[in-house]
């Protein structure tokens, strides 16, 4: 087979992540197809295989998606002659000469679309259903996902697949010398809490930092945000960080991983999430995680970390006394964590996902 991947990697993000790590592990695995990355950032892809390579499609503003999704990839799958195309970012082309599948990320914009930008709100509610019913298959990225899109679209069960995502093994690896090198140059505090993801309303961010300020007795203990903020939103906790709590922008992948080995805990109350690849890679690098018992975090993080009944202050302000105050039942759970979060790798995230595409090509076959 030859098969298209659609990779919007200019932006950082959940999709992008996956995008380029899927694409990695299907060159690890699979030497019998053959795979056109259609990308607006080649350089963003790290892919060692003869089978592989990339044809550039220029994405030069998030608004412009439409035109990237609707002209560029048809043409480049009929350049290609390609004979299945992967969207990874829930959308899909109006019009493709082959068959197509689509990975949905979440529906958050569903569930709480007063935390979306407009623009988003409008593609995104204009072009997943029909991106979710023109496709031979949907992917989720989590059973609660699963549902979700049923539920959403009422698409039949069985034309939608669970296939969970998985930490980079970076976020595994031991600590090294290069560790101290990054907190020096970060001046790292001694003890801090963190929040690392994208910043936007649905992350609940600053509930985090009203809790964690409000705290009587914080002991020199720091709150640090990593990320990057959603265009648009900028709210004060970064503009003008409270005492003790430090904006650091986005960060890579290799200060992150040092960032939440040394962290005392992740603390994320998003208000709902796909997967929560976040808490994953903070799962892997032995960082306990506090975050909301909804959408699809209890299926990821099981009892392996703090989950909280409401997203609320005091909820989360109770949670972050508890770590501060050193209960000794955490440590436990920070190795529950990471042996939970073992479980989950890209080259089986990549097996199943070749599968799909196997299955698609198997049934258009038998309907010629």
């Amino acid at each position: 087979m030859r098969i298209g991947i659609g990779a919007i990697l200019g932006v950082v993000g959940g999709p992008a992540t996956y995008a380029r790590e899927l694409i990695a592990a299907v060159a690890r695995i699979d030497t019998v197809n053959d795979y056109v990355v259609m990308t607006d950032a080649p350089g963003r892809l790290a892919v060692h295989g003869t089978n592989v390579r990339t044809a550039f499609a220029p994405l030069r503003a998030s608004f412009l998606q439409p035109a990237w999704d609707h002209v560029w990839v048809p043409y480049l799958v009929r350049r290609h002659q390609l004979d299945l195309y992967h969207g990874t970012k829930g959308t899909l082309p109006l019009w493709c000469p082959c068959p197509q599948v689509v990975t949905v990320h979440d529906l958050a914009v569903y569930h709480q679309p007063e935390t979306f930008a407009w623009l988003q709100r409008v593609h995104q509610r204009s072009h997943t259903p029909l991106a979710v019913r023109r496709a031979a298959r949907v992917i989720a990225v989590s059973a609660h996902g699963r549902g979700d899109l049923v539920a959403q679209f009422q698409l039949a069960a069985d034309r939608i697949v669970a296939i969970p995502l998985a930490a980079s093994p970076l976020f595994a690896a031991p600590a090294t010398a290069e560790d101290a090198r990054i907190a020096a140059e970060l001046a790292l505090p001694e003890r801090y809490l963190l929040y690392a993801g994208t910043i936007q309303p649905r992350k609940n961010v600053a509930l985090v930092v009203e809790a964690f300020t409000g705290m009587a007795d914080r002991g020199g203990v720091q709150l640090l945000i990593a990320g990057r903020a959603r265009p648009g939103y900028r709210p004060a906790f970064l503009t003008h960080p409270p005492p003790q709590v430090r904006y650091l922008g986005m960060v890579s992948d290799r200060v992150l991983a040092t960032l939440y080995r040394r962290a005392l805990a992740l603390c994320s109350p998003s208000g709902y999430e796909g997967f929560g690849l976040s808490l994953l890679e903070a799962m892997s690098s032995g960082c306990l995680v506090i975050a909301g018992r909804h959408s699809a975090v209890p299926e990821l993080v099981g009892d392996c970390g703090i989950l909280l009944d409401e997203l609320s202050v005091p909820a989360i302000r109770a949670a972050l006394t508890r770590v501060l105050a050193g209960d000794p039942s955490l440590a436990a759970l920070r190795e529950h964590a990471q042996a939970r979060a073992a479980r989950y790798t890209w080259e089986e995230t990549a097996r199943r996902t070749v599968a799909v595409y196997q299955e698609v090509m198997e049934n258009a076959g038998a309907a010629r």
